[in-house]
């Protein structure tokens, strides 16, 4: 499925050089082009992690890094809501097509071109405080996207009520645009709260709200925060989560607690220009991260088309970690609860099964596990009796319903 979508990506990288020399020669970069990009590319990168200074900061009309965002953060923006908006076709298979897009914070709209490769798309409505960034993705939408209506309104949601939108919306987006609001604030994670609230009210009935951020730790357990109180307030979460229940990472009280995320990490094969500028950024770009939620209001009961016996369906929620005697262990969760699961490092059979294959956010059912640790702390291995069936996250989600069994 990566193949596919990076061959949708692709065929947008020439619009995305254009709009950034301003001329019609879509071609390839040229050396001097590449070092501009990757030098505006590593101050953006800086100015997006650590204090974070840039978030928030109206960068979108600095020059230098809209270009760096349009031939880097775009494409990899576009890859994890392609991503997303995959593990979501279950959910919108009974949608009336063609389907209505609201995107907020859009920028110059990665996310919404993600979901028009994705699904048949009416019309998108992009909202966004950078007029520039706006009037970019009209651009590429009039030239990638020619079916596709689009309405552009720039608005400020920290200073201004919100936007006079008309209409109901299959799906709501906010990727990488929430944490960014209200950053400075103590309570930002209410105000951010109570916005994802009053932006449901656009959603028709059975909508999805899609909210995508940055795999940082902050960034991550804020909206695990916001998606533990949304789901106080009625929402279900539909993906990534196998139920709604409260986030088993928020209720624990440990220290170490405090320093646990949840996020997916794909690997990527990085197409071009994005390899060539982070390489000369010196950036690690060999996979996609994100954290994201995706909601309905009110109840839903989520199906697995993995087994009946819901307490055997998990996800996993870390990356293969190998301890001090040997054996190598996942975090599985089953919405509730994290349980370590482990084989040592050079077992046969956990290999012959594809245990030592997970990566995050796949989907596992386990079957006669070890148990392992106590009551209080309960823990599995893999036996010979052991068996696994595993769907990958990143895998073709058709509207077919299968799963691979190893």
């Amino acid at each position: 499925m990566l193949n596919q979508l990076n061959s949708k990506l692709k065929k947008h990288i020439p619009s995305l050089i254009s709009l950034w020399r301003k001329n019609s020669d879509g071609s390839s970069l040229s050396n001097k082009e590449l070092s501009v990009v990757s030098n505006s590319l590593l101050a953006l990168q800086r100015g997006l992690t650590g204090n974070r200074e840039l978030a928030g900061a109206g960068y979108m009309d600095s020059s230098n890094y809209l270009g760096a965002y349009l031939l880097y953060y775009w494409p990899v923006s576009y890859m994890q809501i392609a991503l997303e908006a995959n593990a979501l076709k279950p959910f919108v298979k009974n949608a009336p097509l063609p389907l209505r897009i609201l995107d907020i914070g859009s920028g110059p709209a990665p996310a919404s071109a993600a979901l028009c490769d994705a699904f048949s798309i009416k019309d998108v409505t992009l909202v966004d405080s950078s007029k520039k960034a706006l009037s970019l993705a009209q651009r590429l939408f009039s030239a990638e996207w020619k079916s596709c209506k689009v309405n552009a309104m720039v608005h400020d949601f920290e200073t201004e009520e919100l936007p006079d939108i008309s209409g109901n919306f299959d799906i709501i987006v906010l990727s990488h645009s929430l944490n960014e609001l209200w950053k400075d604030k103590k309570n930002a994670l209410e105000l951010r709260t109570a916005l994802l609230k009053k932006l449901s009210a656009f959603l028709k009935e059975n909508g999805i709200l899609l909210v995508s951020e940055p795999a940082l730790l902050l960034t991550s357990r804020n909206l695990i925060n916001v998606r533990d109180t949304l789901v106080q307030k009625g929402f279900s979460v539909i993906s990534p989560c196998l139920c709604s229940a409260i986030c088993p990472i928020t209720q624990s009280g440990t220290q170490s607690g405090t320093k646990q995320t949840c996020h997916a990490e794909i690997f990527w094969n990085p197409i071009e220009p994005v390899a060539s500028i982070a390489k000369l950024a010196r950036l690690d770009r060999q996979s996609v991260k994100m954290t994201y939620m995706a909601f309905v209001k009110g109840d839903c009961i989520q199906k697995s088309d993995l087994s009946e016996n819901k307490q055997a369906v998990y996800k996993v929620v870390s990356d293969g970690m190998l301890n001090k005697s040997g054996r190598i262990r996942y975090l599985l969760c089953d919405g509730t609860k994290r349980i370590p699961c482990s084989a040592k490092k050079d077992d046969a059979y956990a290999r012959a099964i594809g245990f030592f294959s997970l990566s995050r956010y796949d989907t596992v059912e386990l079957e006669n596990p070890e148990l392992r640790g106590d009551s209080s702390s309960l823990a599995f291995g893999i036996s010979p009796q052991t068996k696994l069936k595993i769907t990958k996250f990143s895998k073709d989600n058709s509207f077919t319903e299968e799963s691979s069994t190893l």
